[in-house]
């Protein structure tokens, strides 16, 4: 069985109107040896974001945590792209975003032993004039900090990673 996370056609065909030209990324990852996690919030999609501010780039992770990674969230059924952004950035981490730009797709497919789960990944760049940042009330036992050079970081995943680099090469 296969659950598919996307959005609309029609929201997919807005997004191919207002977007750069790039290619749409595919990651795939085997993890046969365990249940899907089907306990989540129906969504369409993922939005990853890429904040850079005067201070740097906006980075994000657990406190018992030792990677590093960047704002993400699922984007509601309720929401379009935009929204989801603000509501990321705002909500959870307390940023403010003055412009966003989509940069990236990415075509996510987790195989598991009881289903296969697709999501479209979303990857915007924002710029944001706050100097600080401030983990929302759903974030309890998160930090976030702005980094002026992301080059030694060890990030906790690829996508993380890669939606670094497809924002710096543009």
């Amino acid at each position: 069985m296969m659950l598919l996370e996307l959005p609309t056609a029609d929201e997919i065909d807005d997004l191919a109107c207002t977007s750069p030209e790039f290619k749409v990324r595919k990651f795939e990852y085997d993890r046969r040896n365990k249940r899907a996690d089907l306990d989540h919030t129906p969504c369409k999609g993922q939005i990853v974001l890429v904040v850079r501010g005067v201070k740097g780039t906006l980075l994000v992770r657990t406190k018992k945590d030792k990677f590093w990674g960047l704002p993400s969230d699922l984007m509601l059924t309720t929401e379009t792209a935009a929204q989801s952004v603000k509501r990321i950035a705002h909500d959870s981490w307390g940023v403010g975003v003055r412009s966003t730009q989509l940069m990236a797709m990415y075509d996510v497919i987790w195989h598991h032993s009881d289903y296969t789960v697709k999501r479209l990944h979303l990857v915007y760049e924002c710029l944001t004039d706050d100097e600080e940042c401030t983990p929302g009330k759903r974030e309890t036992g998160k930090e976030c900090v702005f980094v002026a050079d992301t080059g030694k970081i060890k990030f906790k995943d690829e996508i993380f990673e890669n939606a670094l680099s497809d924002c710096s090469e543009k």
